[in-house]
């Protein structure tokens, strides 16, 4: 009889114990940021802190009517995830938009049984959708950032990022994808407090952003419909052109292990790169933007060019040189540099970006002023193209 006595007491000990135990908060836990906002769609992205069954509710301004997008494939609504990737098609363009997340939290997902426990239903955020008649805009362009996303805080509100219609991520914002809170705690919570809740971001790959065990994963942090890293985006009459350069050495290098083929990406992105600067889109654009994490010139005359320099420059300069370009802004080299046209084998001027500054377009009436500044304030450039 003790010894039964003694078992219900230790049971009844360790239930009290775990029913005291606190129970994981179900939260959004990181966005929702806004992805591949076009005339037509948009793209939410967010996360729940345990797994759930999400969807965006979706209204135009003022209106009641309210509309539910769910991210579903082969027949199968996207379940049981913390991972949140919605797209919206059928939008008007120009057109202001209210949105908010409905998710509610899976506790037991069977074959037969599905039980559900808390839900979520956050608050009504607000974008628009691109106006394909809009005339000019301001651009803000950053990079190798390296996870400081005080730093890049900074930058923006050195910027003006409240007067900004578009964000441009040129690589390296993180040093590598240590694990799957490196990207948001990096850059994008920064962001999504700022402004990437309404105006999204568009991001390609430094060379850091390569590498790692994570890195693979890396796409879907940024989904696109064509399913690319690189890729170009027409905003009213500007086009902008995000080139994905990969790593900086070439593919046979030791410490790559055999695990990188960058040679035949950058080849497969010239192809890409020829049939896009001969499309209507491209060629009615009155301002043309390119952004690589590359300059793609020799910026520092007294220093070699890498490998993956020399391959993206060999096999992309030459389509760009004939193809009206604006301006290209990089970054990678951790120096801020410029080169006017002509000086260095670009046809177009090339604003390179420290890991220390931003640089700020502000396009109209057929010119682009152009404002580069570091985290201490100073101007490092400021004309007019």
């Amino acid at each position: 009889m003790k010894k039964l006595y003694l078992a219900l007491a230790f049971i009844s000990s360790a239930l009290t114990s775990l029913m005291a135990q606190p129970q994981a908060l179900f939260t959004v836990s990181h966005g929702p940021y806004l992805q591949e906002v076009t005339p037509q769609g948009a793209t939410f992205v967010f996360t729940t802190s345990l797994p759930s069954f999400s969807y965006i509710e979706l209204k135009e301004e003022g209106s009641k009517d309210i509309r539910q997008c769910y991210h579903a494939e082969h027949g199968l609504r996207d379940a049981n995830t913390t991972f949140h990737s919605v797209r919206a098609e059928g939008l008007r363009p120009g057109t202001v938009y209210n949105y908010r997340i409905r998710s509610k939290e899976m506790r037991d997902f069977q074959p037969y049984k599905v039980v559900f426990g808390d839900s979520i239903v956050s608050q009504w955020y607000t974008f628009r959708t691109v106006d394909p008649e809009s005339k000019g805009g301001s651009l803000f362009v950053v990079s190798d950032v390296h996870n400081n996303s005080s730093q890049l805080e900074t930058l923006l509100n050195l910027c003006d990022y409240k007067t900004c219609d578009a964000f441009l991520y040129a690589g390296d914002m993180m040093s590598y994808m240590e694990n799957d809170e490196t990207p948001f705690q990096a850059f994008i919570d920064t962001s999504v407090r700022l402004f990437a809740s309404s105006i999204p971001f568009d991001m390609v790959r430094g060379n850091h952003e390569t590498r790692g065990k994570l890195a693979r994963s890396y796409p879907g942090l940024f989904p696109k419909s064509s399913g690319k890293i690189y890729g170009s985006r027409r905003i009213g009459d500007i086009m902008i052109v995000m080139l994905d350069c990969g790593e900086d050495k070439p593919d046979n290098v030791p410490v790559y292990a055999g695990l990188t083929d960058f040679d035949a990406y950058r080849t497969e992105q010239a192809e890409w790169l020829a049939q896009l600067v001969e499309t209507e889109e491209f060629k009615t654009a009155r301002y043309r933007i390119v952004i690589s994490h590359f300059p793609m010139a020799n910026v520092f005359p007294d220093e070699e060019l890498n490998h993956g320099i020399n391959d993206l420059k060999a096999k992309m300069l030459p389509i760009l040189n004939k193809a009206g370009i604006d301006l290209m802004v990089s970054g990678h080299t951790h120096r801020f540099a410029f080169h006017e046209k002509d000086k260095a084998g670009n046809a177009f001027p090339v604003i390179v970006g420290s890991n220390r500054s931003a640089t700020r377009l502000d396009i109209s009436d057929g010119k682009i002023k152009a404002k580069v500044i570091d985290n201490a304030g100073n101007v490092l450039l400021d004309t007019t193209f």
